[in-house]
């Protein structure tokens, strides 16, 4: 490809753009994300952690390159596609929104909406998709890879490179976001990983078994930073507590209602704490919780994790309950009245994920999927044949924890404790 420009990224190095990506970067979206955290609480504990999903998406993108032409000349496809997944991984965050993850959980409370349907929404209806279309670009068609959709059968490799099961967004972010919160839990060869991976004669992509150690470290690392980082006792207190401050804020400001993506666009990070900071306290209960949240934000005050508990399930149908907000809402009840606390003061918090990568397009969608030379041919088979650490890790992580104010600390934990003692032992992988 000819690129007009490098840029300089202390992950990948010097990063070629060409003059579509170039333009697109230096868009007024594209240039939000600078305002846009990568970790939303993540640099309370770990101070350095203030790196954002500008940085994050031209390295994926860049890693999109890299493994577009490892795969895209094994089903005949040229620069031209390159080009698309290109730019389908450097847009694939740009519909987040303030404190990334955090916001979302009020934008599906309030609208049904995910931080993907917003990425299609400013695709296709802001000026990035005026600037693909004038480099005579399909801006459907990259709202399509970006959201992993599979039209033809190539688009299982295409589509797969962006939102894939092994995907450069997941190899970035593990090893950016390792890098700088000055931990080693996501130090991933992406490099060897990149270069095992081949179509299949069924279209999808596979890993050579040579790479095993370097999927297993993908699969360990990924793992670590959840329960480690992004799952961090204290980096989820501050999230809970931004979620609590956003859904107030929503009702005092309106946040979710806008119906122009300019309306969307001028949510940030800065600008949204600016807002509430500038409430009026007195105007509604609201307004109110919102104001005490920013505050105690800015001084550190944050809720403490009273109870904890680490579990790993098969059954995706439990982990799926237990992230209901009916369900914790109805806990948190429980819990206030054993405790004799008020239930604003206590938060059931259960962050859940695959611990293997999910591909709802498998019939195990747990399984990666590798494959190795026997007599002179390529046989399928599943990592976990050759793998006991990818056996070993089908399943779901689940970490439930209780917040509350430091004053309620002790009550609410013996509450929590006598209520949650319901949950089998045997799911229970850490204390």
């Amino acid at each position: 490809m000819e690129y007009s420009i490098e840029v300089n990224d202390p992950i990948h190095g010097f990063v070629g753009l060409t003059e579509l990506e170039s333009t697109i970067i230096d868009s007024r979206p594209y240039q939000r994300l600078r305002r846009i955290k990568q970790l939303s609480g993540g640099h309370f504990v770990y101070p350095t952690a203030e790196h954002t999903r500008f940085g994050h998406c031209i390295g994926a993108m860049f890693l999109a390159g890299l493994m577009g032409n490892q795969l895209l000349p094994m089903i005949d496809l040229g620069e031209e596609a390159l080009q698309e997944v290109r730019v389908a991984a450097l847009l694939h965050d740009i519909g987040h929104g303030p404190f990334s993850h955090v916001f979302e959980e009020a934008l599906v409370e309030s609208r049904n909406l995910n931080h993907e349907d917003i990425t299609e929404w400013i695709i296709k209806e802001s000026e990035i998709g005026d600037l693909l279309e004038e480099a005579s670009i399909s801006k459907a068609r990259i709202a399509d890879l970006v959201r992993g959709r599979r039209l033809t059968k190539n688009d299982a490799i295409v589509s797969g490179i962006v939102a894939g099961q092994v995907d450069v967004d997941k190899m970035d972010y593990l090893i950016r976001d390792s890098f700088y919160c000055g931990v080693n839990y996501g130090l991933v060869d992406i490099h060897r990983l990149i270069k095992s991976v081949e179509v299949s004669d069924d279209y999808t992509i596979q890993f050579d078994i040579a790479a095993r150690g370097a999927l297993e470290s993908f699969l360990v690392a990924r793992y670590e930073m959840f329960l480690n980082v992004y799952y961090h006792k204290t980096v989820r207190s501050v999230e809970v507590m931004l979620v609590r401050l956003m859904t107030s804020a929503d009702a005092a400001l309106s946040l979710t209602a806008f119906e122009e993506p300019e309306d969307f666009l001028v949510l940030d990070d800065i600008s949204l704490m600016s807002r509430v900071r500038r409430l009026d306290s007195s105007i509604s209960p609201e307004a109110a919780e919102a104001v005490r949240m920013v505050n105690m934000l800015d001084s550190r005050t944050l809720y403490k994790s009273a109870f904890e508990k680490v579990l790993h399930t098969q059954d995706r149908f439990v982990s799926k309950i237990l992230t209901k907000r009916k369900v914790r809402a109805s806990i948190e009840e429980e819990i206030a009245e054993s405790a004799d606390v008020p239930v604003e003061d206590v938060i059931v918090d259960v962050p859940t994920l695959p611990s293997v990568p999910y591909n709802p397009h498998q019939l195990d969608p747990m399984e990666i999927g590798i494959f190795e030379v026997i007599d002179g041919k390529k046989v399928s088979q599943n990592l976990s044949d050759y793998s006991n650490i990818a056996e070993m890790m089908k399943g779901y992580l689940d970490v439930i924890r209780v917040y509350t104010s430091d004053t309620n600390r002790y009550k609410v934990g013996r509450a929590a404790r006598e209520i949650f003692q319901e949950v089998p032992t045997a799911a229970l992988i850490h204390m």
